[in-house]
């Protein structure tokens, strides 16, 4: 699948650029203004000021978590996530939100459970999972599954 790209929108200018999937690992510049393109290869946490700009701004398939220190299960699905966002970069951005840090944002998604799993798309919320999913693995097939439609 060389033809593959990814569409990543400058923070600058707020430009949508197609980036093909082999240049993701290199500096890439806007093609309208020229500055240097963000492309996470690790999760970032989010506070309220900015979550609802970021989920907006982010034109491919997007995973939030929201976790909590004492979360045993956070603990256990960290390097699964950790990996998805940095195999799936620029195709998947990750971000994370602490419960504790940000009470706002858990009353306003009315987190019950962690983690909590929200997955948008073009700042559409495709889906939500409250708690952690059976199994490790599945987590990285709905992703996956995502991204493949998005292809299509």
């Amino acid at each position: 699948m060389s033809d593959a790209s990814a569409l990543i929108r400058c923070v600058n200018c707020l430009t949508l650029n197609r980036i093909p999937e082999s240049r993701i690992g290199s500096r890439i510049s806007c093609g309208n203004c020229k500055e240097a393109l963000d492309i996470p290869r690790q999760p970032v946490y989010i506070k309220r000021d900015s979550y609802d700009r970021a989920v907006a701004h982010w034109a491919e398939t997007l995973l939030v978590e929201f976790v909590a220190p004492f979360c045993v299960y956070c603990r256990i699905f960290e390097p699964v996530v950790n990996n998805l966002a940095q195999e799936r970069a620029g195709r998947l951005k990750v971000m994370k939100v602490d419960i504790e840090s940000d009470v706002y944002l858990a009353q306003r998604f009315k987190i019950t459970k962690t983690p909590t799993f929200i997955i948008y798309r073009n700042g559409t919320e495709l889906i939500r999972v409250d708690g952690p999913p059976k199994d490790k693995t599945d987590l990285v097939k709905w992703i996956d599954n995502l991204i493949k439609a998005s292809n299509v």
